[in-house]
């Protein structure tokens, strides 16, 4: 038979310890008459049992000596399961309660110190993040028209929407600024070459009103007066085409045009000038030289190239015009025997308004080379001129981006035009 043996003998600190921090222990026979009871039990208050008859774990709350307590019941059994004891272990809440109100505390406080650190942390990282936002709008607002070089800062080593945004933004900017490059230079060299005609006529107007002139001298001085109004007609045109030509597209409006045939009709028109001028002329063309250009473009470029040989070989000089297919572009030649130009005059031959020492008494506006240029490149193309040096010709050749050849429809008949060689 089970017998309960005294825990005296135990070294246990919970159940000798007093107070809020002790564990009272207490062991009951089946009938709940205490057998044994621990040491701390002596400083306080009878404790009552409320054990009740079931066999299993009880647990209850309640009050001991005015402080909140637990005890807890666990039953004993004896072999075959026979219940002979109940093992009662109490302790006060209080010590509980406290830990939680504790507990409490330092969660609340570690929340407070959360919610700090994430908004330091958060509002760091915001900082970092628009960082490069920030560097962005501070560019921008140093951006003004008299500072079209700045370009905003694009993030080295990452690509992403901020980069892109940057990127796209620089292009937008090149492209304004070309843009209002154009603008001024187109009003600086109207400004520039309208007022020395301006003035001119200007002078003669004023010196024909001072007094009474004949009737002969006042016609001299309006055929005077409308030839320099004639000048400045053709510059204020050519400055008109070159912005038309920088302003638009040629892209949208090129399509598939046979060079060579369109070249033809317009060289038998040359051939009377330059007969008139007493110039040797000849030319080699291909059977045919499909390019990707304005059509109308092409007539133009051929025209000022021509009227340029023309201007500047003396009669009995030699002009010779050739086109040539190679690597997926067509190569249309221009060279004379004419005056040729310096290495130095080479490297401005197609700016605006410049005009060489041969041009001296020449007539023209200077543009007729710049226009060339603004139509080849707006076609994709390139154009380029050298010399062997003064007085030795000169040769330009302009590059057509090439295209198949379209399917055209039976024509028949011979081709109509020049030949592939005429002089």
């Amino acid at each position: 038979m089970p017998v309960f043996v005294a825990l005296d003998t135990l070294r246990s600190v919970a159940y000798q310890t007093d107070g809020i921090y002790g564990t009272y222990v207490r062991l009951l026979r089946a009938d709940g008459s205490v057998v044994y009871e621990s040491p701390n039990f002596a400083r306080h208050e009878l404790l009552p049992v409320r054990v009740q008859p079931v066999w299993e774990v009880q647990v209850y709350s309640h009050a001991w000596e005015g402080k909140p307590a637990r005890t807890r019941y666990t039953p004993l059994f004896a072999e075959g399961g026979r219940l002979f004891g109940w093992l009662e272990v109490t302790g006060f809440e209080w010590s509980l309660h406290r830990e939680l109100h504790h507990l409490g505390l330092v969660l609340g406080l570690g929340i407070v110190l959360g919610v700090l650190l994430a908004a330091v942390g958060g509002y760091w990282l915001a900082r970092r993040a628009l960082q490069p936002v920030a560097l962005l709008t501070a560019t921008a607002r140093q951006m003004g028209a008299d500072n079209l070089e700045a370009r905003l800062p694009v993030p080295s080593g990452v690509q992403d929407e901020l980069t892109e945004l940057a990127q796209t933004f620089n292009e937008l900017l090149t492209r304004l600024a070309a843009s209002l490059e154009r603008e001024r230079r187109f009003t600086d060299n109207a400004a520039h070459e309208l007022l020395t005609p301006l003035s001119a006529l200007r002078s003669e107007l004023e010196v024909a009103l001072r007094r009474p002139r004949q009737v002969v001298y006042y016609r001299e001085v309006l055929e005077e007066a409308l030839r320099d109004v004639e000048r400045m007609t053709e510059t204020v045109r050519g400055l008109l085409h070159l912005a038309r030509l920088e302003r638009t597209d040629a892209h949208e409006r090129a399509r598939p045009t046979d060079l060579v045939e369109r070249y033809r009709s317009r060289l038998k028109d040359w051939q009377v000038r330059l007969k008139q001028a007493e110039l040797r002329f000849d030319a080699v063309l291909p059977e045919h030289a499909w390019v990707c250009a304005v059509p109308e473009y092409l007539d133009e470029v051929l025209d000022n190239l021509l009227s340029n040989a023309c201007k500047y070989t003396p009669p009995g000089g030699h002009v010779r015009v050739e086109v040539h297919q190679l690597n997926g572009q067509v190569r249309l030649r221009i060279s004379d025997s004419g005056v040729g130009f310096t290495p130095e005059e080479a490297a401005h031959l197609f700016d605006r308004f410049y005009r060489g020492s041969s041009a001296e008494g020449k007539p023209g506006s200077g543009l007729g080379l710049a226009i060339v240029r603004a139509i080849v490149q707006a076609c994709g193309g390139s154009v380029r001129a050298w010399s062997p040096g003064p007085g030795k010709g000169s040769t330009f050749e302009v590059y057509w981006p090439a295209c198949a050849v379209p399917m055209l429809p039976a024509v028949q008949g011979g081709p109509d035009g020049l030949s592939k060689r005429s002089s």
